[in-house]
């Protein structure tokens, strides 16, 4: 920062120590600098506030709490001093000053002509945007909470409709999947919460088919979107309604209704541009009747924020998805704040009505030790996930400490010997057999970089299978065998971040096969941009993914990665095992902290 000084208003060297411990960066600073060169008389404590709402959203937050930042700052680097150690401000000196400060404005203060730069609630202080973000979400979400008046209303002539949907009624067993689409069909804000394997997709799918059965009574013509925050998963939600459309036997014209549906990402449904402007707002509203959203625990407070804008008052709006797992790698963690505490308790408030939870989880069995694991992380209980690794009799878990030599290179050489059967698979032009074979065991790691990381998972099995079938990864970039993992989107060969493939042997040279709800779609190597091999990939990318075994690895603590939500993310993409390769403090790191985003928005929901 002293190279630069000069170029900065001299009230921004009260940042320094900021800067030198690594808090702050250049951009949260030349906000700060913007703010003190705008507005006069900007006391030293506010500009730091300034550079610390700056920095929130690159970390995740909303906002930023001048009273728990001091101990919410997390910096992966024992070199640095210690974040306490900083000259942090008194917490109400602190509050005084930026309530006070002519920088800043109050929520209840009247905008004036010009927009002041950071709004202060009394306790969080924002950038004026994300606050805004913000207001705007609770205030929609609270206009539709309760709101009765969606497609159609609560009547017998519905419920026949979803007993030919879901079966009829049980009197002993709750539908919950039924009496999510009875909500969405009836009220203008439905949301469906629930864990892997409760059915969440089949729920979509029915739900999608009784909408498109009550318009077809009507003799009306229904304008549904289907969503999700990637093009993975809006690829693969498309998928999976298609095929529970073949296994539910619907009449023929509510099956042709849904095959005509596909899902789409939320920017290309919203329109948004480079420049960040939608094509649809609430000047230009969607003219869809239902939208309904997949892996909403995906969504960002701004992309939330711009959904909202651009549904029409009159239709309905469905959110789906797991609030216990990764939230949006951008600001914001939106699912688990509009659940709130309806995820773990019955709970009072103005959306409780709105959320549906899916408790009923039909992947495991009832006795799964798999289960039992991932709602110990759940639920934070890291003696009883301990325990159940250490004791468990079912063949299901499976822990090596991150310093078992041995036992991590037994992993090494069973992965190994999992991708050798894919890449024969490859050799011999059978795509289908090798993608299904790259998909039955994977490792998943926390990070990309270090003993742990993805990159050295990967060039070790790839280094293993080429010592039994030399031909593989020597030195080309497409040989044989080689799993691929997409890195960006490409709509011109339809291939989305996150959609896997495997270069295969063809006619006239080796081919990168995908897989299609048509059966097994094949490209040339020169119409592939950005790709990774797929010998090993980040917990975050497997997000919706599903694996028959899964090798889950962790980096130990203090590492700012290690939270509840990464881990339970990992143990359930595994349907039948999972083995952790970690330390015990590294597991009790990650089940004893939650994601932690500083936000208004829980608060403004759940008051």
């Amino acid at each position: 920062m002293s190279a630069s000084a000069p170029l900065l208003h001299p009230a921004t060297a009260a940042l320094a120590p900021f800067v030198d411990a690594g808090v702050l960066d250049a951009s949260a600073v030349h906000v700060a600098d913007a703010i003190a060169r705008s507005v006069g008389g900007v006391e030293p404590e506010v500009l730091l506030g300034a550079a610390l709402a700056a920095r929130a959203p690159r970390f995740g937050h909303i906002c930023v709490v001048p009273a728990e930042v001091a101990g919410s700052i997390v910096i992966d680097d024992a070199l640095l001093p210690a974040i306490e150690a900083l000259p942090w401000p008194d917490p109400s000196h602190w509050a005084a000053l930026l309530a006070a400060n002519p920088a800043v404005r109050c929520p209840d203060q009247r905008p004036g002509d010009v927009t002041l730069p950071l709004v202060w609630d009394g306790t969080r202080l924002y950038l004026e945007r994300y606050w805004r973000y913000e207001e705007n979400v609770a205030n929609e979400l609270l206009r539709r909470s309760g709101t009765v008046g969606g497609l159609t209303t609560a009547s017998a002539e519905l419920d026949a409709i979803l007993d030919t949907i879901f079966g009829p009624v049980d009197p002993l067993f709750l539908d919950r999947q039924r009496a999510a689409a009875r909500h969405a069909l009836t009220r203008r804000l439905a949301v469906v919460a629930g864990g892997p394997g409760t059915g969440k997709t089949r729920t979509i799918a029915r739900l999608l088919a009784a909408a498109h059965r009550v318009a077809l009574e009507r003799g009306q013509t229904l304008e549904v979107a289907l969503a999700a925050p990637t093009g993975k998963a809006s690829a693969r939600i498309t998928e999976a309604v298609h095929s529970e459309v073949e296994m539910a036997g619907l009449p023929e014209d509510v099956a042709g209704a849904l095959h005509d549906t596909g899902a789409t990402t939320l920017h290309r449904l919203l329109g948004l541009r480079g420049s960040g402007k939608p094509r649809h707002d609430r000047f230009n509203p969607l003219p869809h009747d239902m939208v309904v959203v997949d892996e909403t625990s995906m969504v960002s407070l701004p992309l939330m924020a711009r959904l909202l804008d651009a549904v029409r008052p009159d239709a309905t709006l469905v959110l789906v998805g797991d609030p216990f797992q990764l939230v949006s790698v951008e600001a914001g963690a939106v699912l688990g704040e509009i659940v709130g505490p309806a995820a773990t308790e019955a709970a009072e408030g103005p959306l409780a009505a709105d959320i549906v939870l899916l408790e009923r989880v039909h992947r495991f069995g009832s006795d799964s030790a798999i289960a039992a694991l991932a709602d110990a992380i759940r639920t934070g209980d890291a003696d009883r996930a301990i325990d159940l690794l250490r004791h468990d009799k079912t063949s299901e878990l499976s822990w090596v400490d991150d310093d078992d030599d041995g036992g991590i290179d037994r992993l090494h050489r069973e992965a190994a010997a999992a991708a050798v059967e894919v890449a024969r698979a490859a050799y011999a032009g059978d795509a289908e057999a090798g993608l299904r074979l790259a998909s039955d065991l994977k490792v998943l790691c926390a990070t990309r970089l270090g003993p742990l990381g993805v990159y050295r998972w990967s060039d070790r099995i790839e280094t293993l299978v080429a010592r039994e079938m030399p031909e593989v990864g020597s030195g080309r970039r497409w040989y044989v065998g080689r799993p691929i993992i997409i890195t960006s989107n490409d709509y011109l060969n339809r291939l989305f971040n996150g959609d896997i493939g495997l270069v295969v042997a063809g006619d006239n040279g080796p081919v990168a096969a995908f897989p299609d709800p048509s059966g097994i779609r094949e490209l040339a190597m020169s119409q592939l941009g950005d790709v990774e091999t797929w010998w090993a990939m980040t917990i975050h990318k497997s997000q919706g993914s599903e694996f028959r075994r899964v090798i889950v690895t962790l980096p130990p603590p203090p590492s700012p990665i290690l939270t509840r939500e990464l881990l339970y993310t990992a143990v359930t993409r595994a349907k039948e095992q999972v083995t952790l390769v970690a330390t015990e403090s590294s597991l009790r790191a990650a089940i004893d902290r939650p994601v932690a985003r500083a936000s208004g928005l829980g608060p403004k929901l759940w008051p």
